[in-house]
C-alpha cells in the first residue's frame, strides 16, 4: 500500500514530503513525493509515528477526580475521596463482574486510539483484570498493549515478551522481592517496569530501609539496563539520573500527574540532556495523550523546581535550554518505544513497524512549512487531539478510520462505559 504525497515526521525532528510503502506491517521504503502510483493520498494529512502512551493505568478512569486533595499514602483511606476510591476499588476487583470491567478497558482503549495512540504500557488498577485480558483486549481493539505482571504472573503467561515485571515502589521495595527479581531476570530476561522515586516520601522511604536511593539499590542488584522502565522520577537527584544514563534504563515523564499530586515540576529536559531515555505517560484516570504531551513541552519551558538535582559540585545554576516542540514528539513517540525495548517502533523509517498516526492538517493550520523556518511540529503540540486525528495504522492494519475505530463498536462501548460508570460511582 502506498500512501502518497505524505508530510511526515522525519526521524531527526523535521517534517517531509514523501511516497510511504507499507508491506507486511513494516514502513518497506520512503520515495520521493509523487513518484509512486497512489493507494492512499496524503496530501492533506500529516503523518505520524503512533504514539506511546508509556505509563497508564487502565480502569482507572472509573475513579477520576477522587483522589483530589490527597498525597498518595492516603489514597483509598478514610476520606470522602479515599471511601470512593475503595468503593469502585471493591467493584473492579470483583471476579463477578469481569464482563463489564472488560468493556471499561475497551473503551479506554478505543479513547486512546483515537488521539493516536497506538502502543500503551498497561499497569492496570483492579486485581480481577489480569495482564492476559489487558493485552487481549489492546488487540481486540487495534492497540499495542504491553501489561504489567505483578507478583508471579511472568511465570504463567505464554510470551513473557509481551509483559513488564512489576518492580515494587518504594514501600513495599524488600530484599525477598529484589531476590526475587533477580530470579525473574535471569531465568526470562523481562523488561521491568515500576514507580520511582515519585514523591518525597518515597524517598524518604527508601533511604530509611535502605540507607540510599531506590535507584541505587536496584542498580547494585543487577536490576537496571536497557531493559528497566521506571515511572515519575520527580524525586530523583544527579547521582540517580547518572545511573539511569550509564545502565541505560528509561524514564516515563507523567506531567500532568505530577502536578495533579504534589505539584512537582521534574527536570526531564535535563535527563534527556544527561543520556537518559525519557518517553510520556498520561498515568491515573488520564486518557488525554494530547494533554500530556502539551504539558511536557509547557512545562519544560521554565526551569524544573527540583533544586536537588543539582550535586554538591554543582553550584551553578540549572541549564536554561529548553525543550522544543520536536523533542517532546519524540518523548511521545520514539522515547517510549526504546523505554520499553521496542526498536521497531516510534519512528517513519524503512523496516519500522508501521503504527501511523493521520492528521488533519487543515485542523492544524496556521502554520509555516519552509527551508528556513517551520512551525509544524508546534502546531502539531499545541492543536492536535482526537478531533485532529482522522485515520490510524497499527501494524499495517487500519485500527482507526475518519475518527472511528474498525474493529469495535465504539458507540456501544461509550453508552456501556457511561452506564456501569453511573453505577458504580452513584
Amino acid at each position: 500500500m502506498w500512501l502518497t504525497d505524505a508530510c511526515y515526521l522525519r526521524p531527526d525532528g523535521t517534517f517531509g514530503r514523501a511516497d510511504l510503502l507499507v508491506r507486511d506491517g513494516v514502513v518497506a521504503e520512503v520515495a520521493p513525493a509523487g513518484s509512486r502510483p497512489s493507494d492512499v493520498d496524503c496530501s492533506g494529512y500529516v503523518v505520524l509515528p503512533g504514539l506511546v502512551n508509556g505509563h497508564y493505568h487502565s480502569q482507572a478512569t472509573l475513579m477520576r477526580g477522587m483522589e483530589a486533595g490527597l498525597e498518595l499514602f492516603d489514597w483509598f483511606g478514610d476520606s470522602p475521596g479515599g471511601r470512593a476510591q475503595s468503593r469502585v476499588g471493591g467493584w473492579l476487583d470483583d471476579p463477578a463482574n469481569l464482563t463489564e470491567l472488560a468493556d471499561v478497558v475497551r473503551h479506554e482503549y478505543v479513547t486512546l486510539l483515537r488521539h493516536g495512540v497506538t502502543t500503551v504500557a498497561d499497569c492496570g488498577s483492579s486485581e480481577a483484570a489480569s495482564p492476559t485480558l489487558l493485552a487481549d483486549l489492546g488487540d481486540e481493539v487495534g492497540v499495542r498493549v504491553i501489561a504489567q505482571a505483578y507478583d508471579d504472573w511472568i511465570e504463567r503467561v505464554d510470551d513473557p515478551a509481551r509483559y513488564t515485571v512489576n518492580i515494587e515502589s518504594e514501600e513495599d521495595l524488600t530484599r525477598e522481592f529484589v531476590e526475587r527479581a533477580v530470579g525473574w531476570r535471569d531465568r526470562y530476561r523481562p523488561v521491568f517496569a515500576g514507580h520511582s522515586l515519585e514523591t518525597v516520601a518515597r524517598r524518604e522511604l527508601a533511604l530509611a530501609a535502605w540507607g540510599r536511593s531506590s535507584i541505587a539499590v536496584l542498580d547494585e542488584h543487577g536490576l537496571l539496563s536497557p531493559r528497566t522502565v521506571l515511572f515519575h522520577g520527580c524525586e530523583m537527584d544527579a547521582d540517580d539520573v547518572a545511573t539511569l544514563a550509564r545502565t541505560g534504563a528509561a524514564v516515563m515523564h507523567c506531567p500532568v500527574s505530577n502536578l495533579s499530586l504534589h505539584g512537582r515540576i521534574p527536570p526531564a529536559v535535563e535527563w534527556r540532556r544527561a543520556g537518559v531515555t525519557v518517553g510520556l505517560g498520561t498515568d491515573w484516570g488520564d486518557t488525554d495523550m494530547w494533554g500530556t504531551v502539551r504539558a511536557a513541552w509547557l512545562l519544560q519551558q521554565r526551569l524544573p523546581d527540583q533544586p536537588a538535582y543539582r550535586g554538591a559540585d554543582e553550584p551553578g545554576p540549572l541549564s536554561t535550554d529548553r525543550a522544543t516542540h520536536a523533542d517532546v514528539l519524540r518523548m511521545a513517540t520514539r522515547g517510549g518505544a526504546l523505554g520499553y525495548s521496542r526498536d521497531d517502533l516510534g519512528e517513519i523509517a524503512p523496516g519500522r513497524t508501521a503504527d501511523l498516526v493521520f492528521l488533519d492538517a487543515d485542523r492544524l493550520r496556521p502554520y509555516v512549512d519552509g527551508p528556513e523556518l517551520s512551525t509544524l511540529a508546534a502546531a502539531v503540540v499545541t492543536s492536535a487531539g482526537p478531533g485532529v486525528v482522522r485515520h490510524v495504522l497499527t501494524a499495517g492494519e487500519w485500527a482507526l478510520r475518519d475518527g472511528a475505530p474498525v474493529r469495535v463498536d465504539a458507540d456501544a462501548l461509550a453508552a456501556t462505559y457511561h452506564r456501569i460508570a453511573a453505577a458504580v460511582t452513584a
